[in-house]
């Protein structure tokens, strides 16, 4: 799960330690001397690196209503067959449907297509893609699955994250165990997740040095990514200076133009781009800076590369980059693209002018953005980390003041049927404060929060999730709206609408259990259905057979199944209609036809009645 609880400082020191996922503010700096005995393991750095799967990433995700087609852009050999995907959530699996795509001989990528079935749950999924000779690669924090476009809705703005503290390598003070500007993040996440935008969109400098890779075992980007895993809603990022734009103070690395450039593509880019610089852009993408938009309803928001290459940051394809963004290349692109848009209202969302018209990577202009002149509804951008606050009316170009150095800023943007009302800059940390009668992570089953809303503004869609101890049991919920449940992994999921009314309104938020009930897929209920945990687990291949009990709660068609990663049918073990009450079956780690597995994990799935029930289990040889 990706849902985290609340941590002691202690244990979120020893996550950081160890590369983990819920990073926080850990460690001092060192004032004597230059401190780099925090070390991340090397295997950060290629687990996190991008494989096959080139788009959605967690940066650029993709959301689409239950029911709509997935397209995934895929790096392999135009021979591979056998393409299959499935999203994740925690235990559960969701196999897609493949809806057409392929090859494409022009862009040098697969370019498939997938249909998430109707009645798919809200929320975040990590996406898995498999085929007959490509490793099996996983997106984490990639689609967001929603029921349908709201017309009233909010989203938000984080800028100048410079993770894992704004500190350079150069400075005599600086310690590779710094992580403040994590600990910054990690508060604006804590409300932001309460709060509930549909998305959140950050306007660069999302890492301190993008020159510190491998460098002190530092691998800024790596852990930059497992913190957008903590979001709750999708995270769009474009690149900023410190990101893309090879910082010359970076200690080792002075020197050695558009290192961070290509870092920053192997991780959270497209690392096609890696190649195009030196003759011509790469089919597939035919622009040589990351750029991309994407529609939620009415509303066409874009993202653009930003950086310095004037010799103070870099110095890489200057015949290209010129001094700094926004080039004419990039601008002649933006205008394709809002043309494309036709009648939607437009968003630009980017780092800074750089100033690509004098070519001098200037900070005082003139500048490329003139929101009239493009026809936006508004621009938004970082990078100067204080600002007074500017003009919010249409067309609006609004910079946004720094989430690292203890600013934890953010701003919402109020929509309605796409037209943007930009709300004030708020700062988090302390305003939203959050009362639990105990632990939320799954053991209990009834659980309260209250929670105080200081902030001038009422958050009118926020949400609360409850992670509750699964007995079969519906769920109701008090102060709230319950919005939906999903079930994985021996827990139920609660999720609870409510309204925070601002100015130190204090909201409480109960959920406990009712009637004993399963939900099947599409809201149909299924009462006394149940798998139960596969055993023994890991289950060894060529040992005793892996044992599957399970419990229906009439006469039903039944299917028990062995799924892998990407949801493709492994084995078949139960196959009709079958009476009331507990049934057994056995699998031996063979496929249908009789050969063995691989090692590895699967997912035993048991249909019946139109409802679901999955366990995870793990093959070792």
């Amino acid at each position: 799960m990706r849902r985290w609880p609340l941590l002691t400082l202690a244990a979120l020191t020893l996550l950081l330690a160890l590369g983990g996922p819920a990073p926080a503010r850990a460690g001092t700096l060192s004032t004597a001397a230059i401190d780099t005995t925090c070390k991340y393991p090397d295997s950060l750095y290629y687990t996190e690196a991008l494989k096959v799967i080139w788009r959605p990433i967690v940066n650029v995700p993709t959301i689409l209503r239950a029911g709509d087609t997935l397209s995934v852009w895929a790096n392999a050999s135009s021979s591979v067959t056998g393409w299959g995907a499935s999203l994740r959530f925690g235990a559960l699996l969701v196999p897609l449907t493949p809806a057409g795509g392929g090859y494409s001989t022009g862009m040098g990528l697969w370019v498939l297509s997938f249909q998430v079935p109707p009645g798919t749950a809200e929320e975040v999924y990590d996406l898995i893609l498999a085929s007959s000779s490509t490793v099996t690669d996983t997106t984490h924090h990639s689609v967001k699955v929603i029921p349908a476009f709201h017309t009233d809705y909010y989203f938000a703005q984080i800028s100048d994250t410079h993770l894992p503290s704004e500190t350079t390598s150069s400075s005599s003070h600086w310690s590779s165990c710094d992580t403040s500007s994590m600990g910054d993040l990690d508060a604006v996440i804590d409300d932001l997740n309460y709060i509930h935008p549909e998305f959140v969109l950050h306007t660069g400098d999302f890492v301190n040095e993008g020159g510190l890779g491998k460098l002190y075992h530092m691998y800024e980007y790596a852990r930059g990514k497992q913190m957008l895993y903590r979001f709750h809603d999708p995270v769009f990022v474009v690149s900023g200076n410190h990101d893309t734009g090879g910082w010359k103070a970076t200690s080792v690395l002075a020197g050695v133009a558009g290192s961070a450039r290509k870092d920053w593509w192997r991780f959270l880019g497209w690392p096609f781009l890696w190649d195009s610089a030196a003759v011509a852009p790469h089919p597939a993408y035919p622009y040589h800076s990351q750029m991309y938009s994407f529609n939620y309803d009415s509303l066409h928001v874009v993202g653009m590369e930003a950086y310095l290459n004037n010799g103070s940051y870099d110095n890489y394809e200057t015949n290209i980059y010129g001094g700094g963004s926004l080039t004419n290349e990039e601008m002649t692109w933006l205008t394709q693209d809002l043309a494309a848009a036709g009648t939607r209202h437009k968003l630009l969302f980017y780092h800074f002018d750089f100033d690509q018209g004098q070519n001098t990577g200037s900070l005082s202009g003139p500048f490329q953005v003139n929101v009239s002149a493009l026809g936006l509804d508004g621009a938004i951008f970082g990078h100067l980390h204080s600002t007074s606050e500017g003009s919010r009316t249409i067309p609006f170009n609004l910079e946004e003041a720094a989430v690292t150095s203890g600013g934890r800023h953010f701003r919402m943007f109020r929509v309605h049927n796409g037209v943007m009302s930009p709300t004030l800059m708020q700062r988090a940390g302390s305003s939203l404060s959050k009362a639990w009668s105990g632990p939320n992570d799954g053991t209990r089953t009834r659980l309260t929060v209250a929670l105080t809303n200081s902030y001038t503004e009422t958050w009118e869609h926020a949400r609360v999730v409850f992670h509750m101890v699964d007995h079969d049991s519906n769920y109701a919920a008090t102060g709230g709206t319950l919005a939906q449940t999903i079930r994985e992994g021996g827990k139920i999921h609660v999720y609870v609408d409510c309204v925070l009314t601002g100015g130190g309104a204090v909201t409480t938020v109960s959920v406990y259990p009712t009637t004993p009930i399963v939900v099947g897929v599409g809201g149909a209920p299924v009462a006394g259905l149940r798998l139960e945990r596969p055993a023994p687990t890991p289950f060894r291949a060529g040992g005793s057979s892996l044992a599957l009990r399970y419990s229906l709660p009439a006469a039903v068609a039944v299917r028990l199944e062995v799924l892998d990663l990407a949801g493709r049918r492994v084995a078949v073990l139960a196959d009709g209609r079958q009476g009331p009450g507990g049934h057994s079956a056995a699998w031996d780690g063979r496929a249908d036809g009789g050969a063995p597995v691989a090692a590895g994990l699967y997912f035993v799935r048991l249909t019946a009645g139109g409802a679901h029930e999955t366990r995870r289990v793990v093959l070792v040889k």
